[in-house]
């Protein structure tokens, strides 16, 4: 998992009321004129435990202000309150386009994740362009990942196994998923997992290779300039002009044949192409890379050997289930995380304040992990990962414009958001893109196919919705009863369809496999999942399982002819009818990336 609120694009300025029930619910204009000091006075009386551990951190109390500023912003989009901003987005006629300073093949708002992708491309000879409101390359992250997927670089042409091996900060023998199992009939089903987040990322090595690579291969990095709007052909060949703005207040204007949206889900850019759609879920995720935890093999202790997944260690608290994660770095360091999946509304938005997490963060640290004497908290890491259901994130999609990574809201039950998903789908996306761009596709509905779309990660919004509580009032035991069920299916099911199942990469059988498992191991599953889901959830997933099958049908087809005989169909259609071409590259490279063909 990581999260910071990477890329949101101007978050506004906001002050506080330490007395209301939540601070950030207060916040006017005025955080600019008050010193970070002042600002954790005010928020210590509700928050002593997160004040106290953010005067520990260097720069620690700075992010007060930066964790305000995204609960401002991340309540109104939740209430609906968010304008969708339309100026950030405009088609206009050729005549009235703006003039650009340059031309570019891509465009890249965002240069995070999305500077991998522009690497990429770059290395391939295009011409590419990336920008973020902070220095392009830069992240306050922590990435895990497995080494099947960092091979993806490799593939991609981008690094080489040495050149990764650079920014490895450590490898741990395997993940633990465990749920609490007190006071439930169900025995505890502990899962380890080999192959899946086990080895931890220097992204500030990683990132610096990237824009190395990125640049040596004639890339552009516009550091510190924040999006103020992109422009699009309404007609004629597709064009668009992306202005941005630096911190001295000039505005530049690069043109672009793609705009590619790398930036934060709740980026106003990213709320326009989503056309005001709202999230479905989200997963308020607040937590510390520190040093100094009681080193053992005990399950409240810090083995550096292993790594947290999924751990729950007690029911749902305050309505919630709260889930922890956690795995080793270097030199002794451990980032560890506490999170809860829920759902958005109105009435939810004002209870999913980070600043309320974080200090149930600091309070429950003890009863996950066991602080040592030279304990020390080192840096935040903290977020909103909202969530769209995954048949929508093609819609994400324009004319002239598309949204990779982050920007999808891309939902599944382990890979909210995720750094394996998104370097998993690299040398997919690389090229669909080269294709588009290659053959002219640039309208939206050849842009719908080239998204990191899955068929098999529809159905496992599902999932998520199970690891929140439904009745925590009166049956605060339920989640952990049914992941432990769900535990057992998987243990019984084997590791092989536990790995692909928690990276995406499940097919058709896995899952009717698991789900029948899990049927049989705990009748109650049906019951349950009607009171989850509602009459329009189950019509939901019946509707996914129907796209599902119809998908592996149409594979099982593909691979009945021989893998020479497609790429010939492919290259010849590619010449006469290259939209068709486009789609069946595209059915190609989501089942390539799902680890789903076999003839390949």
């Amino acid at each position: 998992m990581s999260v910071t609120p990477e890329n949101s694009n101007q978050l506004s300025n906001t002050t506080i009321d330490a007395c209301t029930p939540c601070a950030a619910q207060a916040v006017s204009t005025l955080t600019s004129k008050i010193s970070p000091e002042e600002l954790a006075q005010k928020l210590e009386p509700r928050y002593p435990l997160t004040v106290k551990a953010f005067r520990g951190m260097a720069g620690g109390l700075l992010h007060l202000e930066y964790i305000l500023n995204l609960e401002e912003r991340w309540q109104k989009v939740a209430r609906g309150e968010n304008p969708l901003e339309n100026e950030v987005l405009r088609y206009v006629a050729p005549a009235e386009m703006p003039s650009a300073e340059a031309e570019y093949d891509l465009v890249y708002c965002g240069g995070v994740l999305g500077l991998f992708s522009a690497a990429v491309m770059a290395r391939r000879g295009y011409r590419v362009a990336v920008f973020d409101q902070r220095r392009v390359g830069t992240s306050h992250r922590e990435w895990n990942i497995s080494d099947d997927e960092l091979e993806k670089f490799v593939e991609a042409g981008l690094f080489s196994r040495e050149e990764i091996e650079q920014a490895v900060a450590g490898r741990y023998g395997g993940g633990l998923i465990s749920f609490y199992a007190g006071n439930i009939p169900e025995p505890p089903a502990e899962l380890n997992l080999t192959g899946v987040l086990d080895v931890a990322i220097d992204l500030s090595k990683l990132l610096d290779l990237a824009r190395r690579k990125f640049e040596e291969a004639g890339g552009v990095c516009l550091d510190f300039r924040a999006l103020e709007r992109v422009t699009i052909t309404r007609s004629g060949p597709v064009r668009g002009v992306v202005e941005i703005k630096g911190k001295e207040g000039r505005v530049e204007r690069l043109g672009a044949r793609l705009v590619v949206n790398a930036l934060g889900a709740i980026s106003p850019l990213s709320l326009v192409l989503q056309g005001g759609k709202p999230f479905d879920g989200v997963c308020p995720t607040v937590g510390t890379t520190a040093t100094g935890f009681e080193v053992g093999e005990g399950p409240r202790q810090s083995n550096p050997a292993l790594g947290d997944v999924l751990v729950s260690v007690a029911h749902a608290q305050q309505g919630r289930q709260y889930i922890w994660e956690g795995f080793p770095g270097h030199d002794g360091e451990m980032t560890v995380y506490l999170f809860y999946y829920d759902l958005v509304g109105k009435d939810l938005a004002g209870k999913q304040s980070l600043l309320d997490l974080f200090e149930e963060y600091f309070r429950l640290l003890p009863s996950y992990k066991l602080p040592g004497p030279g304990f020390q908290h080192l840096k935040p890491v903290y977020g909103y990962i909202p969530a769209r259901h995954h048949r929508d994130i093609a819609s994400a999609s324009r004319r002239g414009i598309i949204s990779v990574g982050d920007a999808t809201s891309p939902q599944s039950a382990l890979t909210f958001c995720g750094f394996g998903s998104q370097v998993r789908n690299l040398p997919r996306l690389a090229n669909l893109l080269a294709f588009t761009l290659d053959h002219a596709l640039l309208e939206e509905k050849h842009l719908r196919s080239v998204g990191a779309h899955q068929h098999n990660v529809c159905l496992a919004w599902v999932f998520s919705r199970f690891m929140s509580p439904y009745d925590a009032a009166k049956r605060p035991d339920d989640v952990n009863r049914m992941l432990n069920v769900f535990c057992a299916a998987l243990q019984q099911t084997g590791p092989g369809l536990t790995r692909r199942f928690f990276q995406d990469r499940f097919g058709w059988l896995d899952y009717n496999r698991l789900v029948l498992t899990t049927a049989w191991r705990a009748p109650r599953v049906f019951k349950f999942s009607f009171e989850v889901l509602g009459p329009a959830g189950i019509k939901n997933w019946i509707s996914d399982y129907l796209g599902f099958s119809a998908d592996s049908v149409l594979r099982a087809f593909y691979q009945r002819f021989n893998p020479k005989w497609t790429a010939h169909l492919e290259k010849r259609l590619a010449h006469f009818a290259p939209g068709l071409a486009l789609k069946l590259a595209a059915h190609r490279e989501e089942w390539a990336a799902s680890g789903l063909l076999i003839n390949v």
